[in-house]
């Protein structure tokens, strides 16, 4: 009789393991299928969109985003990190190089990179190579923009030069002028006492 309890309790035991084991599965499943498509995949789809399709991808990715931050429940980062990728892509609606390094340094910088630990290894290289791109394009457009202050200093300076220049042209001309009138006044005043001495 006690081994009959044993075997039922180690029989209940099994069938509660496999249950919990199978609603496991079965929830790891479903996640699994919301991300069929790899982020390269993912973005490679981006690029043949036509702006209206990008538009719909922005706001259906940023509605997923806004209302699991609403929920309380364990946060899915599939749809902040295609926003990412939405922010990254050139001809997106929402495209910004800043926007998307912040939203990439929240990402890394949630606890122990949870954003991207459950990704394959191959998926975080590819968002490693983003992280480059996106520092890398902040640099060229930092000196793009330091060189563009220092072209626009240069020609500040070539005008204020220019200025002084033609203002010192202004005032040597004044300066000839006056000599002039008062050459014109002195052979003025030589002539009316050649003409006194000659009458």
């Amino acid at each position: 009789m006690a081994s009959l309890q044993q075997l039922s309790s180690a029989l209940l035991l099994s069938i509660a393991l496999l249950l919990t084991g199978c609603q496991l599965l079965t929830k790891h499943d479903s996640t699994s299928n919301s991300k069929s498509t790899s982020y390269g995949e993912y973005y490679l789809t981006l690029k043949q969109l036509n702006q209206q399709q990008l538009t719909e991808e922005v706001n259906k990715q940023q509605k997923s985003v806004e209302s699991q931050a609403k929920k309380n429940s364990e946060i899915d980062y599939d749809a902040q990190i295609k926003l990412l990728l939405l922010y990254s892509l050139p001809k997106s609606p929402i495209y910004n190089v800043f926007d998307a390094k912040v939203l990439l340094n929240k990402l890394n910088s949630k606890g122990d990179n949870a954003a991207l630990a459950n990704i394959s290894p191959s998926e975080q290289a590819f968002i490693s190579l983003l992280g480059d791109q996106l520092n890398q394009r902040l640099l060229m457009r930092n000196r793009l923009l330091a060189q563009e202050k220092k072209r626009q200093q240069e020609q500040q300076q070539r005008e204020i030069k220019q200025q002084q220049l033609a203002l010192k042209q202004q005032q040597n001309l004044i300066e000839q002028v006056k000599i002039l009138e008062q050459t014109i006044k002195q052979l003025k005043n030589i002539e009316q006492a050649i003409d006194k001495r000659d009458q």
